[in-house]
């Protein structure tokens, strides 16, 4: 398979469990497919055209010369350093056909605040009212959008260029992926209180792997005696959400947040509302949701070496 068979199959994995699945997803591609249509010759040559059928503005294929890919190194960041570890490690003999990264570089990263809208329909799957979810999600849009505008999104794709390493960036689909998977398992498990929850987490492997490296998952808002009440994972999104959302979650009925990190500012907020944060952990989150994509991944013939913070746990 080449780099962009398993950039499709990624997408899909993630349309599955996307919560816009079904029709909600099918309007938000029919709306950039009229977008590109309006469009004069000029426009359609500048349009990003992966958005047609790829919905995640975060995921894309950066850098590819469609060779055929039978080894990867996989990590949560791919910087630079990586890329000369990975060109480092082809010297030394070791088979390293692409990279792939978690966290967005080039136009994935500089695109990133476009995939914040999704939190729209996780927050209304929750109980939010949409219109609400809408009034608040907009302007963190904006906001993630000030604050990747000025980054050096190139740097990254330049360094796989120059020494010839095909590379992709997958984050959105592994983030859906994991939250998916979380919140069934807190769904089935449904824990009485926050003490019950972490003791949930530290059973998974990466979230115990994480408890090893003295970065376990921690009650940031609430207490371990507290009850958990109804359940809100939130991984998906691109990034933080809006912190307003604390007090529509409270009104929704959600007792507690599950995320991989938080603003210090979302904490207060969310003591207001009466609602609990739980930080699973950051590089545990990400490793959970590469994990569940690189097993399909494997299961197609990639050999997988893990790098830069992907501890590899494979489940199937």
């Amino acid at each position: 398979m080449r780099l962009s068979d398993y950039y499709r199959l990624a997408v899909e994995e993630a349309k599955r469990v996307d919560p816009r699945r079904g029709a909600e997803l099918d309007s938000a591609l029919q709306r950039t497919k009229r977008a590109y249509d309006k469009l004069d010759a000029k426009g359609r040559e500048r349009f990003d055209a992966d958005s047609l059928w790829n919905p995640y503005a975060d995921s894309r294929v950066l850098y590819d010369d469609g060779r055929e890919v039978e080894s990867v190194l996989w990590g949560i960041d791919i910087t630079p350093s990586e890329v000369l570890i990975a060109d480092r490690l082809r010297e030394k003999g070791k088979k390293i056909d692409a990279l792939v990264g978690h966290h967005p570089r080039g136009r994935a990263q500089a695109s990133l605040y476009k995939v914040v809208s999704i939190q729209e329909s996780m927050m209304h799957a929750w109980g939010v009212p949409i219109t609400a979810a809408e009034g608040i999600v907009s302007p963190r849009m904006q906001e993630v959008m000030y604050a990747t505008h000025a980054m050096n999104h190139a740097q990254t794709v330049d360094a796989c260029r120059l020494l010839d390493l095909p590379f992709m960036c997958l984050h959105q689909p592994c983030d859906l992926l994991g939250q998916d998977f979380m919140q069934k398992l807190l769904d089935e498990q449904t824990p009485e209180r926050l003490d019950d929850l972490l003791e949930i987490l530290a059973d998974i492997p990466e979230y115990g792997n994480g408890i090893r490296e003295c970065n376990p998952p921690e009650i940031f808002a609430g207490g371990r005696d507290r009850r958990a009440g109804k359940i809100a994972v939130k991984f998906a999104g691109g990034t933080s959400a809006p912190r307003e959302m604390y007090e529509q979650l409270s009104r929704s009925g959600v007792g507690t947040v599950v995320c991989m990190h938080v603003p210090e500012s979302h904490i207060e907020e969310a003591r207001k509302s009466h609602v609990n944060i739980v930080v699973a952990g950051h590089m545990a989150s990400d490793s959970l949701g590469c994990n569940l994509l690189a097993d399909i991944f494997e299961d197609k013939g990639l050999n997988i070496t893990p790098c830069s913070g992907f501890f590899r746990v494979r489940r199937s």
